[in-house]
């Protein structure tokens, strides 16, 4: 699974960095690497922009997961010395990164703020580079034991629970102009694949969305 990423217009970055100086690019080693908005190359494009704008590139690190606290503390005491004399963190991740950051500055570098340079679109599958497809919506409420390991949520365009509607023909979705499969297609022929096709009839209730939405969190104890 990968948090696919989009790079932000060039333009709304130095919007978002007008009044900065100084700046401190920390780049996502993982899911924005692979998305090739991050990583060290993503990093190394961003920071030749920028100065070619006039910025001071203060450093430059690559986390592998700027998602984790804890690597982040651990990277952040490393370069110290930098945040000091840094006027803005620009991430080159996706949201979680900058929420991340934004934790882990609080205590020693409360006052630097964070902008991100990319835009996060969808939790995905990779086929291949360049290549990604939006599998799960992290809606809270996991149909993959029902449905054959295809997720109705984010196949189907309509997220319809209860099968295809009348704008599927001959197997495709009339949502794009009937060049994508219909998902509830998709999970007829994998439950008829595993002979489960009595999951295909069961009648299921609407999503219930009230609990997805807002401040969500998971915690072990």
């Amino acid at each position: 699974m990968t948090i696919i990423t989009t790079k932000k217009p060039f333009e709304e970055v130095l919007g978002a960095l007008k009044g900065a100086k100084k700046i401190t690019i920390v780049s996502c080693g993982s899911c924005a690497a692979m998305c090739q908005t991050g990583g060290t190359e993503g990093a190394e494009e961003m920071a030749k922009k920028l100065e070619e704008q006039g910025f001071q590139i203060k450093t430059v690190i690559v986390p592998e997961e700027v998602c984790d606290n804890r690597v982040m503390l651990k990277d952040f005491r490393k370069i110290d010395e930098d945040l000091n004399d840094t006027d803005a963190i620009l991430t080159l991740s996706c949201g979680l990164g900058v929420a991340s950051i934004v934790q882990t500055l609080e205590k020693k570098h409360p006052t630097i703020p964070v902008f991100i340079g990319t835009n996060t679109e969808f939790m995905g599958m990779t086929e291949r580079i360049g290549r990604f497809y939006m599998r799960c919506r992290g809606c809270g409420d996991c149909l993959l034991n029902e449905t054959g390991g295809i997720c109705p949520i984010t196949t189907c365009a309509k997220s319809l629970m209860n099968g295809p509607c009348g704008g599927m023909v001959k197997g495709k979705c009339e949502v794009g102009g009937y060049e994508k499969d219909c998902g509830w297609i998709l999970i007829y022929e994998r439950l008829k694949q595993l002979g489960r096709m009595d999951l295909f009839t069961k009648l299921r209730d609407p999503v219930d969305w009230s609990e997805s939405g807002h401040q969500r969190e998971v915690i072990w104890r």
